[in-house]
């Protein structure tokens, strides 16, 4: 089995204030199609007839783990699914891509200059190849403040890319699940309160 990869989008803080003036747009880093690209999932190899065996004990267990992933709750997962649920994602083959999207400080706000690439994701997410697909959208923050408040703060972040894309491309809020991991899942372990661990990580479910 070939290396797991996460669909990534990366968020870096950005300082706000009532005296700050904003900053115009940035120009979109990704287009839809490049988005598409990447995230079709891959036909899996076909198994030589030495591994019938071990094909018919893979046929069942995959089941069982994309009825777990049909019937997964679009918020509020229990610690239990979660770590089903990562189990999971660390055994199967998923496409993926990374896309940087920035966050108000301290907020779940989406920064303006990150609409134009949330907006590409979201033509990818409604196009004919990608309009089935799963998606789980992981929250993560740095190490800084407690724990509890960092859990929620992912949560949140998570929970407002969610929205942004149910508002404005109308995609079935069925197909996106928000998670949120808070500073559990460090990136750079070695930098804990660096802007690299403030991210959504989205991962694709549909591995066929």
């Amino acid at each position: 089995m070939r290396r797991i990869h996460a669909f990534a989008v990366l968020f870096a803080a950005g300082l706000v204030g009532a005296s700050l003036v904003s900053l115009p747009a940035a120009a979109q880093s990704v287009d839809a199609g490049s988005i598409v690209e990447q995230l079709t999932p891959k036909h899996k190899q076909p198994l030589t007839r030495s591994l019938t065996r071990s094909f018919t004990t893979q046929s069942a267990e995959e089941k069982a783990d994309k009825q777990f992933l049909s019937t997964l709750p679009t918020r509020g997962l229990r610690i239990d699914q979660r770590k089903k649920l990562d189990e999971i994602v660390k055994k199967q083959e998923l496409p993926s891509i990374d896309i940087t999207i920035n966050f108000d400080f301290d907020s779940d706000r989406i920064r303006p200059e990150s609409e134009p690439d949330v907006d590409e994701l979201g033509k990818a997410l409604s196009s004919d190849t990608l309009s089935s697909s799963r998606i789980v959208l992981n929250g993560h923050t740095d190490a800084r403040g407690s724990p509890e408040y960092n859990q929620a703060l992912s949560e949140r972040r998570a929970a407002s890319v969610r929205n942004y894309l149910i508002d404005k491309f109308h995609i079935d809020p069925n197909r996106l699940v928000a998670i949120g991991y808070g500073e559990e899942r460090l990136k750079d372990p070695s930098d804990p309160e660096g802007p690299e661990n403030r991210r959504v990580e989205i991962i694709n479910l549909t591995s066929s």
